[in-house]
């Protein structure tokens, strides 16, 4: 998998499996995420993040078309998340076949606090 089409869609796939390592292991050993609720930088923060917040059958994502400029990649996404509707874009930077970079951002301000819970690991700051 080297695309960032297939990195991306990969991501969706192990989000939608519930699998915090899969998600994970997507990441680059420096990247950043950043969200409504702060940035997270390094593999192992965004690791945490997604184990706290990500079950099985916890988030559907339904992402629309993939708008793809070279190692960047734009989305919107139909988000189910603990049963609540969430309309998110996501922006990803893909290098050697790792999300560099990924900013998620909600296209409401309710929408943001759903990811209250999976926010900043307050050990990390």
């Amino acid at each position: 998998m080297t695309s960032p089409v297939e990195v991306v869609s990969a991501y969706f796939a192990s989000v939608a499996s519930g699998d915090p390592q899969a998600v994970a292991a997507l990441f680059a050993a420096d990247a950043v995420l950043q969200n409504a609720v702060g940035t997270l930088t390094g593999a192992d923060a965004i690791r945490r993040m997604y184990e706290n917040g990500l079950a099985p059958g916890a988030m559907k994502p339904n992402p629309k078309r993939l708008v793809v400029d070279g190692e960047n990649v734009a989305v919107e996404i139909d988000l189910i998340a603990n049963g609540n509707a969430v309309a998110l874009a996501d922006f990803f930077t893909v290098r050697d076949g790792k999300i560099a970079r990924l900013a998620i951002y909600s296209l409401t301000p309710t929408d943001g606090r759903l990811f209250d819970k999976v926010g900043v690991d307050p050990d990390a700051a």
